[in-house]
C-alpha cells in the first residue's frame, strides 16, 4: 500500500511511524516544506501518561531517545496564583519537552523506519493529483490544514476563531521550578493569564493569553517587544516567583478552534490540528494527535481495504474525542468571555471563581 502524509508535524511524522511499525510493507511518504513545523508557533509539549503509552507503542527507549542529557523535571503539581492568593493542585503526572526535541526524535524514528521525507510545500493544486498517485492521502498539515480546506464540505468541517489572543515566551527562573504554574492578573484592560511548563530545572514555556478586548484596549500590537516583555514580567512577578520573560519571536496569535463531522473522504483522511485542534489549557492536543495517527494506522492494518479501514477510523476516533472536544469548546467560550465571567470578583475569590470554568457548558451556535 502506497500512504502519502502532507505535513511533517508531531502528527504525521508520528502517523508514519505508526503505520511503517504496523506495516513495514507500506511505502509511506512525508511532505513537508523545509523547517515548515520546526519553526511552527508553539515551543514545548507535556508528555503525559498516555501521550508516553503512545510513543512505547513505537519504541520502548523513547525517553531516553527524545532526552539524550537529562529528563526534565517530572510534573505532579500546579499552582493557580493570583496577587493575593496562591493554591496547589495535582497535575496529570508527565514531562515537559521542547518542542525542537520531540521532533528530532520524531523525525530521527520515522528515517529509520525507511518513510521517505520529501522536502516540499504541497499547493492545493497538487492534492489530487498526489491522491490519485496513492492508496491513501492523509492530511496532517495543521491548524491551517490545506487538505482540510479543501474537502470542507466532504468533512463537514467546522471553524471557529476564537476571540482570545495567545503568545510563547521563555523564563529563566533563578531557582529549580518543577510546578505548572497558571498565574492571573486583573489590569485596567482586562484578566491577563501566564501559564508556564517547566521543560528544564530552570527553564520553562510561557503562554500569556487574554481576550481580544483587553488585547486592543492594552495596545499590545502597537507596543515593542521590549515594553510588552518588561510590562507582562512586571505584572505577574511576586515576592515568590521573579519572572522575566525571554521574547520568542513570535507573533500574537488568534486561536482558531477546528471540528469535523467525518474524517475522511474516498481515500482522504485527516487527522491531528487539521481534523480536532484543542485549546491548550484541555490539555489533550498531543496525545489526541498521536491518538489519531495510531488508531487509524491499526485500522489499516486490521482492514487492508482502504475504505473499510477508513470507516472504522472514523467511528472509534470520534466516539473517543467527543469528551475532549466538547470540554476544549468549553474552555474556549469561557475563556473568550472571561472578563465578563470575573468581573467585580474580589482578589480573594478569584481563584475560586476562576476555576468554575470547569464547570462550564458552552453553548453550541
Amino acid at each position: 500500500m502506497k500512504v502519502i502524509i502532507i505535513g511533517g508535524g508531531p502528527a504525521g511524522l508520528y502517523c508514519a511511524s505508526a503505520i511503517k511499525t504496523l506495516n513495514p510493507s507500506f511505502k509511506v511518504s512525508v511532505y513537508e516544506a523545509k523547517n515548515e513545523s520546526v519553526n511552527a508557533f508553539g515551543l514545548g509539549y507535556t508528555l503525559q501518561s498516555g501521550t508516553k503509552g503512545l510513543l512505547a507503542k513505537l519504541d520502548g527507549a523513547f525517553l531516553e531517545s527524545i532526552f539524550p542529557n537529562a529528563p526534565p523535571p517530572f510534573l505532579t503539581r500546579a499552582i493557580v496564583n493570583t496577587d493575593h492568593d496562591s493554591r496547589f493542585f495535582d497535575f496529570a503526572d508527565g514531562h515537559g519537552v521542547p518542542r525542537f526535541e520531540l521532533m528530532r526524535y520524531l523525525r530521527n524514528k520515522a528515517l529509520n523506519l525507511k518513510v521517505s521525507i520529501i522536502e516540499k510545500k504541497v499547493t492545493p493544486a497538487e492534492l489530487v493529483p498526489l491522491q490519485k498517485s496513492c492508496d491513501l492521502l492523509i492530511g496532517a498539515d495543521g491548524v491551517n490544514s490545506i487538505v482540510r480546506q479543501k474537502y470542507a464540505n466532504k468533512f463537514s468541517a467546522i471553524e471557529h476563531k476564537a476571540k482570545i489572543r495567545f503568545s510563547w515566551f521563555y523564563n529563566d527562573s533563578p531557582k529549580p521550578q518543577t510546578d505548572v504554574r497558571f498565574y492571573l492578573r486583573q489590569t485596567p484592560n482586562g484578566l491577563i493569564q501566564l501559564s508556564s511548563y517547566p521543560i528544564s530545572e530552570t527553564r520553562q514555556v510561557v503562554i500569556i493569553e487574554m481576550a481580544d478586548t483587553c488585547f486592543q484596549k492594552g495596545k499590545f500590537e502597537q507596543q515593542s517587544s521590549d515594553d510588552t516583555i518588561q510590562y507582562l514580567s512586571t505584572i505577574f512577578t511576586s515576592k515568590e516567583d521573579e519572572i522575566s520573560l525571554i521574547p520568542t519571536q513570535l507573533p500574537w496569535f488568534s486561536f482558531k478552534m477546528n471540528s469535523t463531522e467525518k474524517l475522511f473522504h474516498k481515500n482522504i483522511a485527516i487527522i491531528g490540528d487539521a481534523a480536532f485542534s484543542f485549546h491548550y489549557s484541555a490539555g489533550v492536543g498531543l496525545n489526541s494527535s498521536f491518538s489519531m495517527a495510531y488508531t487509524l494506522s491499526k485500522c489499516l492494518t486490521l482492514n487492508q481495504n482502504v475504505n473499510k479501514a477508513l470507516s472504522h477510523f472514523n467511528k472509534v476516533t470520534l466516539m473517543a474525542l467527543r469528551v475532549s472536544i466538547d470540554k476544549s469548546l468549553n474552555d474556549i467560550q469561557w475563556l473568550e468571555e472571561i472578563d465578563t465571567h470575573l468581573k467585580d470578583t474580589a482578589q480573594d475569590e478569584l481563584i475560586d471563581h476562576y476555576l468554575q470554568k470547569n464547570n462550564y457548558n458552552a453553548v453550541v451556535s
